[in-house]
């Protein structure tokens, strides 16, 4: 009885010495295939490329999907195929990682979506203007503003410093943008810039360069680009850059060695970047100054933040003046701004042009001034 009971115990501890050893040496597996997988996870070309790791025969073979050529909804896209040999041989992208990375994209405009539209949009006995701005400028996102600034008021305070730009125009961009990052967009961006530049789209170049400035973009910073999310133009982050501007205007600004858009330190500063860089003049304050004119609706001259007009001339001239005092006396666009019973006339000045650099339009330019300074408003200053 006492020989049965050791051979059944050494038996056992034969076994579970055996079942230990396999896992063992699966898990050491397991991180071995994590290291070499890792030397081509942002997609460079290295030595290790054709290495194969084999499983002993004792373990469950698993069958993998071999990225050597494309799947998914783009494979025998001839566009797509010359696009990544492009990559290979320009910007050393290993082939099998593109490969990997583009047959998990899809064509987004067959992706159902879910179009929910403002009531604040859409209110026909509105003017255009009133509509435009609703959709913007309303208590909740001023107060999400607020917010904003306060929780990183340092970081604004130290972007304002360095670049010139006062806090509550970043503010505004990223309300206008984003609301706060409470919208980063609904599309993944590999899904919009892969169908926009390889499917026939009337701006096939522009978004064939965002592609790759895209793919720059994720290599550099780390990121998966197949889980980022932006907007129908494949704009991202806090402040929605375009991938071309992230590689010409996007920094580190929390200084952690990696420049993300989705970081509010890193958006901030990248916003105040852009503003620099385009010419935004230290010290000029004053962006849009409401202005007075005779009578309701305006058609006298032409308008919008393309034109340019000297001050004493729309005084003298045209008997429309500023309702403040004008700091500057360079010359000034003249906005309109049609409200439901009358126009309003703006006087901008050169920090309301670099402003429509980031986006090419009137009414942008001014709910970005007017979101920032109701922002700054409710804050007391």
């Amino acid at each position: 009885m006492k020989i049965t009971n050791l051979s059944i115990l050494t038996f056992s501890l034969l076994m579970l010495s055996a079942c230990s050893t396999k896992n063992i040496e699966k898990a050491e597996l397991n991180e071995n295939n994590k290291t070499i997988s890792n030397y081509s996870a942002l997609g460079i070309e290295n030595s290790t490329d054709n290495i194969i790791i084999q499983e002993p025969e004792t373990f469950t073979e698993i069958a993998t999907v071999s990225y050597d050529e494309l799947h998914g909804e783009f494979q025998g896209n001839s566009k797509l195929v010359e696009f990544i040999e492009m990559m290979h041989l320009q910007h050393n992208f290993n082939r099998n990682y593109l490969n990997k990375i583009f047959s998990q994209a899809q064509n987004y405009t067959l992706i159902p979506q879910n179009r929910s539209r403002s009531s604040r949009q859409y209110q026909s006995n509105l003017g255009k203007w009133d509509r435009y701005r609703n959709i913007f400028i309303y208590e909740k996102n001023i107060q999400r503003g607020v917010d904003f600034w306060e929780k990183h008021e340092d970081v604004l305070s130290r972007a304002t410093q360095e670049y010139g730009v006062p806090a509550e125009y970043i503010v505004g961009i990223i309300g206008i943008e984003t609301a706060f990052g409470v919208n980063f967009g609904k599309h993944r961006v590999i899904d919009v810039l892969t169908t926009k530049s390889m499917l026939n789209n009337q701006r096939e170049s522009f978004y064939t360069n965002q592609l790759e400035s895209f793919l720059i973009m994720t290599r550099q910073a780390g990121l998966d680009p197949t889980v980022l999310m932006g907007s129908s133009a494949g704009a991202m982050g806090y402040g929605q850059f375009i991938a071309s501007s992230y590689l010409d205007f996007a920094v580190d600004f929390n200084g952690d060695g990696i420049t993300d858009l989705w970081n509010a330190e890193d958006a901030i500063g990248s916003i105040a970047n852009y503003f620099s860089r385009n010419g935004w003049k230290r010290g000029l304050n004053q962006v849009a100054i409401r202005a007075k004119y005779n009578g309701s609706r305006f058609k006298k001259l032409k308008t919008g933040y393309k034109t340019r007009y000297s001050q004493n001339k729309l005084k003298r001239k045209h008997q429309i003046r500023p309702r403040a005092k004008m700091e500057c006396k360079d010359s000034v666009c003249l906005v309109r701004l049609n409200r439901a019973k009358y126009d309003e006339l703006w006087w901008g000045t050169h920090n309301f042009r670099v402003i429509t650099t980031y986006n090419h339009s009137t009414h942008y330019a001014m709910a970005v001034h007017q979101l920032a300074k109701a922002i700054k408003a409710k804050r007391g200053f």
